[in-house]
Formats: structure tokens, C-alpha cells, sequence
């Protein structure tokens, strides 16, 4: 009886159950640096564009309603639980429901949903704004066009997921020629795009340019690590007015502060190699942030190769691939790394026996095993790209995922496990989907 009540279980219960998991694994939402600063910025009301302020503003509503981050939390799961629904329904009918919680559920798709950040939210957009676009009601997939607005506004590289979605499965109307349909394709995924950046944009009180403080630093030390030594007479005219803290011996005090697995290395930890901003709402002065150009133009440009070798380093270090660490984040622990900033900003910084206990268990499978390993699913999207030829749903999330993944190559500044996590989630759905039509055949 009890396996009959099971088996013929509603979907609206299955998925109740699947959201439950994910609200008791994450609730109220662990809070990280970089969060604590939207909900910072969300009180006082002074957007930057260090994050997305569209996220502020959703940080805004949620402080306003329920105070904190819950708000964010409860949408970033339900988005990720409907979204998961909608796109096996269209991917695999039969049994969408049970595949839907086992899949919420999985170690590697359920750990970065406990924190609250925009890439636990851009994922529930994606899977929407996928199952909308292959509906045959305009609406709905105006709806997902909507959709996939907010998980690029929300995460900046998100345009390159959206890409293949937009571009090999939204049709305006059935019957036209392939080449109009493309063509319009790509002018609605740049439209979204843009619009995106641009509302961003809008919304900004402080431009940081952040980009002068980080990711140029990283690769101008990157790409000295990998060339032969050069002198100080040459270096010094090259860094001056770039805040860098050394008078001598540049070449190799900049390069033994390098490490591609983060940029912080160079800015923040004890003695630090560059004087620049990283947080707060003062960016770096425009004279500082023009010789910072001016040197990563000569240093990158000069030596084009040491600087792919860099990157290459870094993105091997996404993928995990360098063979003597576990991806870096993948199970977050409970504690906080900030508790004074949580406890004056009111927020909990306690976890419960539950969310412990399941962050033990997953830490030992992150630590014992390869699921948490993303070249493992970056090799899964690759093998079975061949295979997906004739399944233009499929080729597109696998497309998705690998297009993402590979904005890492130039865009990484650290290789933190949520940034794979899309191409995880596309390796995992394509992989059930062929194997379900597979077996169906």
C-alpha cells in the first residue's frame, strides 16, 4: 500500500518534498563577504557595481519583507526547484517528478544552494527561462525572455550560458526560414544582454572598477611568472603610479606573491605587493587606474604566450585538474568566516544539527570522491556533444554549460566550485535525458 501511495505520489507532493530538502539543508541562507556586502549596500542605499546592484535590489525587497537575506533564499530555491521541474518535463515527461527531486538532491547540484549569492539564483533563472523558450505559447516565452534577463543581470559571464539557449531554441513563430529564425535569435539574446548590462548600469550610484584592482593585477603577475626575468630599469618606468609596493627587485617580489589559484595573494593577505582598493565604496583613483591599464597593456602585450600559459594555469585550477587539491568551495562549512559582521547586521550565524551533519556527509564525498570534480562533468558535456546531434535541447544546455565554462579561461580570478556549477547542472541533465530517450527507443 505504502509503495502504491509512493509510486503514484502527485508531482506538486514530490516536489514539495525536493524544495524541503533544499529549505532545511540551506535556511535562512549562509551569508558569504560578498553577500554581506549587498545587504550592506541594500540599507544604505549606495549602489556599486562591484556585484550586480540588481541583486542589491532584490536584497532591498527581501530586508524590507522579511528581513535579511530569507527572502533571496526562498526564491533562489524555488526558482531552482520549478526550474528543475519545467525543464525535465520538457526533456523527459515521464516521471519529471522523481527525476526532478533526485536530481535537487544530487551532493553536487545541492551544496551551493545553501548560500545565498547570485550564483545559487542564476541557476533556477537558466532552467526557467530554458523551459519557457520551448513552449509553443509566445507569453511563456516572452516570460523566459524575462527570465533570462534576470540571470545575466545577476551574474555578468551569464550572457554566454544564455547564448545557445536563445540562439538554437527561441523561435519567434513556427515556419521561418532557418536563416531569419537565427538571425533573429542572436539580435533577442543580444537585445537581453544589453539590456541587462544596461540596467545594471542604471542602478549604479559608484562604478568600482574593479577590474584594475583584481583581475588586471592577477594577470600582469601571471604573465611575469611565466617570462624570464626582466631587469628593474625596465619594470619600474612600466608600474609607476600603479600603487605597487616594492622599489626593487620587482620582477621577483611580484612574482612570489603569485598564485593562480587567487588573486588575493597579491592584494590583501600580509604584505601585500599592490596598494589598490577592493571593497567599500572609494575606487581607485583615475590616474592609478590608467597607469594599471597602461601596465597590463605592455606587460600582457609584450608577452602574449606567458599570459595564455597564466590563464591556463588558472582555468586548470577551475577545473581541477592540477591534481594535488579538491576543487576549492565546494562544500561550504558553517562557519562563518565574518561572525562580527554578521551578528551587527542581524544576521543568524548558527547552523542547525541537520545542515551540519549533511555538510559532513558531503565534505567527505567532496574530499573521497570525484563528483565534486568539474573536469569530470566539463569531460561529460565534450564526450557527449557527438552524441547530442540530433537533440537540439540537449546540444543546447550542453553548449550552455561549456560556453560558461570556458568564460573562466580569461574571467577567473579564483576557482571556486560555483562557478562551474552550471556546467555541472548541463552535464547532469544531459546525461539523463539521452539515457532516458535512449532507453525509451
Amino acid at each position: 500500500m505504502l509503495r502504491e501511495r509512493i509510486a503514484n505520489a502527485r508531482p506538486r507532493t514530490v516536489l514539495a518534498v525536493g524544495w524541503l530538502a533544499l529549505f532545511l539543508y540551506g535556511f535562512p541562507g549562509q551569508m558569504m563577504p560578498d553577500t554581506f556586502e549587498h545587504l550592506i549596500e541594500a540599507r544604505s542605499g549606495f549602489y556599486t557595481d562591484a556585484s550586480p546592484p540588481l541583486f542589491t535590489v532584490l536584497f532591498a525587497i527581501s530586508d524590507w519583507s522579511f528581513g535579511g537575506q530569507v527572502l533571496v533564499f526562498l526564491l533562489q530555491i524555488t526558482a531552482f526547484v520549478a526550474g528543475t521541474y519545467l525543464t525535465l518535463r520538457r526533456l523527459v515527461p515521464r516521471h519529471a517528478h522523481w527525476l526532478a527531486l533526485g536530481f535537487v538532491v544530487f551532493p553536487p547540484v545541492i551544496t551551493p544552494l545553501a548560500l545565498v549569492w547570485k550564483d545559487a539564483l542564476m541557476p533556477g533563472l537558466l532552467l526557467l527561462a530554458f523551459a519557457a523558450i520551448l513552449d509553443e505559447r509566445r507569453w511563456l516565452r516572452g516570460l523566459g525572455l524575462l527570465a533570462m534577463f534576470g540571470a545575466i543581470a545577476i551574474r555578468y559571464n551569464a550572457f554566454a550560458a544564455a547564448a545557445p539557449l536563445v540562439v538554437l531554441l527561441f523561435q519567434w513563430r513556427a515556419g521561418l526560414h532557418w536563416l531569419k529564425r537565427y538571425a533573429l535569435a542572436v539580435a533577442v539574446w543580444l537585445a537581453v544582454t544589453l539590456g541587462a548590462f544596461q540596467a545594471n548600469s542604471l542602478l549604479t550610484d559608484q562604478e568600482m572598477h574593479l577590474w584594475h584592482s583584481s583581475l588586471a593585477l592577477f594577470d600582469i603577475a601571471g604573465t611575469l611568472k611565466n617570462t624570464p626575468t626582466i631587469p628593474d630599469a625596465e619594470l619600474a618606468p612600466v608600474f609607476e603610479g600603479t600603487g605597487l609596493r616594492a622599489d626593487r627587485n620587482l620582477h621577483e617580489r611580484i612574482t612570489s606573491k603569485y598564485r593562480p589559484r587567487n588573486f588575493f595573494y597579491l592584494i590583501e593577505l600580509p604584505d601585500p605587493i599592490w596598494d589598490v582598493p577592493i571593497r567599500g565604496t572609494v575606487p581607485s583613483p583615475p590616474a592609478q587606474r590608467e597607469a594599471i591599464s597602461r601596465a597590463w597593456s605592455e606587460i600582457v602585450g609584450s608577452h602574449k604566450g606567458a599570459y595564455l600559459l597564466h590563464r591556463w594555469r588558472v582555468f586548470r585550477e577551475c577545473l581541477a585538474l592540477q591534481g594535488k587539491t579538491r576543487t576549492y568551495w565546494a562544500v561550504p562549512d558553517r562557519k562563518y568566516e565574518y561572525p562580527g559582521v554578521a551578528q551587527e547586521q542581524g544576521v543568524s550565524v548558527h547552523a542547525t544539527v541537520v545542515q551540519r551533519r549533511a555538510s559532513a556527509v558531503f565534505a567527505w564525498l567532496w574530499r573521497h570522491t570525484p563528483l565534486f570534480e568539474p573536469f569530470v562533468y566539463f569531460a561529460v558535456c565534450l564526450i557527449l556533444l557527438p552524441f547530442a546531434r540530433r537533440h537540439r535541447d540537449v546540444l543546447a544546455l550542453l553548449l550552455s554549460g561549456i560556453g560558461m565554462e570556458l568564460t573562466l579561461f580569461f574571467l577567473a580570478s579564483s576557482p571556486d566550485y560555483r562557478y562551474s556549477h552550471w556546467m555541472v547542472l548541463c552535464a547532469l541533465l544531459a546525461t539523463i535525458t539521452l539515457v532516458a530517450r535512449r532507453m525509451r527507443r
